[in-house]
């Protein structure tokens, strides 16, 4: 169990390179890859602020990477990408990869609390361990000037965890996010199984429940609601 990230592919882009990695995630309890967009570097000394992007339903960290496009404002503005997977994976949990809004490739970006579900804590991979692995074995990232973004599920992940953390992240910004998800059948699905029957559990991991607890912080949010049927899932 290797703890430090191995690359497992590279590709040259917008003058920067896509890199994927894969390591072995104690919070997780398995194997994660993740993919980082390296922008040019003007000098050897160089440290870039990162961008996290969360992936939503049935994604994985690739989607992100292959099909944005977004490296190009990437490489002009000298930001790191940062695309995570969306759930934990390998672990043979019965049941995990019955449907594709939940288990695997469904984290949802929280905490599991019941046991059958114990290691889906994605809140955690993204929050801590992540940036922890980051900051250890990439010099050129600079994890303290971070800022979070998200699709659809993702969207939903970074409101959450923006919120949640105002000290980490400078801004946030969601593309068609889950925004209340304990209304809507996706998020009731998700939370009753990961989180058991209290709705007060439920409420941590809502945006719009979280928002009414910080209606008095100043915060850089952006949400661009379209229809998300029009969008390719990234």
């Amino acid at each position: 169990m290797d703890l430090k990230p191995n690359e497992i592919s590279s590709s040259k882009m917008f003058e920067g390179y896509n890199k994927r990695y894969k390591h072995y995630s104690p919070v997780l309890g398995c194997s994660m890859t993740f993919s980082v967009y390296f922008p040019p570097s003007p000098s050897p000394s160089s440290k870039f602020p990162v961008l996290y992007w969360l992936s939503g339903l049935s994604c994985t960290d690739e989607n992100f990477i292959a099909k944005s496009g977004a490296q190009r404002a990437a490489s002009r503005e000298g930001v790191a990408l940062i695309a995570p997977d969306t759930s934990p994976r390998g672990l043979n949990v019965e049941g995990e990869a019955d449907s594709w809004d939940f288990g695997v490739g469904a984290g949802f970006y929280l905490n599991a609390t019941q046991e059958k579900w114990k290691n889906w804590r994605m809140y955690d991979y993204v929050v801590k361990e992540l940036p922890k692995v980051l900051s250890e074995n990439f010099e050129q990232l600079d994890t303290s000037r971070a800022s979070i973004s998200g699709h659809s599920m993702g969207g939903h992940g970074a409101l959450t965890i923006y919120l949640k953390n105002l000290d980490k992240y400078k801004s946030v910004s969601a593309f068609a996010p889950v925004s209340n998800p304990i209304n809507c059948p996706w998020g009731q699905k998700a939370f009753s199984n990961y989180l058991g029957d209290n709705k007060s559990d439920w409420e941590e991991y809502d945006a719009t429940c979280l928002i009414l607890k910080h209606n008095n912080v100043l915060a850089r949010i952006l949400i661009d609601q379209v229809n998300s049927q029009l969008l390719f899932q990234v």
